[in-house]
């Protein structure tokens, strides 16, 4: 393997530098490959090779760092999880490499759709997880429902053989005075993931919060603004 090369290489210089002076171009030479190796190994040991997100050993150790980060400094932090709706449907009809290349697209409007300190991965299979840093419930909600309506929108594969997907969605907001671990609020959002699997799919179901704001959305469907009853006030007939 290539890096195994290159470690044997690393391995000879350390063992040369013991014997002899090296010039000044050849401890920079080793320095660059020593970094390039690091770079590969945090690659291939943090991001899906597939849809280039990051995977999901990186994603459960930042959820973490993101609880001990809301527990010391006070603050929140949202988490979305999305499951592309009859998945399997796609590879049975259209085949693998064709639901390869959808959950290539799926992790491009992903990273197209959030903002650059936002944590994206694909936690398995076609699933995803968004991290994001210092978001409300409103403002999670509202990428949620941005994401879902642009992955409902998106036409993947070719004109020939168009493929459209819908995703369900849970989303929520982490509190640090609940004391809540990290694996306890991400079976919470996991359980609205499977909440809206069971309403019908192609839905986003939020956990229930009081907001600062009366925020609405236009679009959101009628299922989404029920779960939403008490968290915003809704006037169907506007809709």
């Amino acid at each position: 393997m290539e890096i195994e090369r290159k470690l044997r290489e690393i391995e000879a210089f350390l063992e040369a530098k013991t014997q002899k002076n090296l010039s000044k171009g050849e401890l920079w030479i080793h320095l660059e490959e020593l970094y390039q190796l690091c770079k590969e190994l945090y690659e291939q040991a943090s991001i899906d090779f597939l849809t280039g997100l990051y995977n999901r050993r990186f994603f459960e150790k930042e959820l973490e760092l993101c609880v001990e980060r809301a527990k010391r400094e006070r603050c929140v932090f949202s988490l979305i999880l999305m499951d592309l709706d009859h998945f399997k449907s796609i590879n049975d009809r259209f085949g693998h490499l064709a639901g390869d290349e959808v959950l290539k697209g799926v992790g491009k409007l992903i990273r197209e759709s959030i903002r650059k300190v936002d944590i994206p991965a694909r936690y398995g299979g076609e699933e995803f997880a968004i991290l994001l840093p210092g978001t409300s419930f409103e403002g999670a909600f509202s990428a949620a429902w941005r994401l879902k309506k642009k992955l409902r929108e998106y036409q993947f594969g070719t004109e020939e053989k168009p493929i459209r997907v819908t995703a369900s969605i849970g989303v929520g907001t982490y509190r640090p005075l609940n004391g809540t671990s990290a694996q306890e609020f991400l079976s919470e959002i996991d359980a609205l993931l499977y909440q809206a699997k069971e309403k019908g799919r192609d839905l986003i179901m939020p956990e229930r919060e009081s907001p600062t704001e009366d925020k609405a959305l236009e679009g959101i469907s009628f299922e989404e603004r029920q779960a939403l009853k008490g968290v915003w006030s809704y006037d169907d007939k506007h809709y």
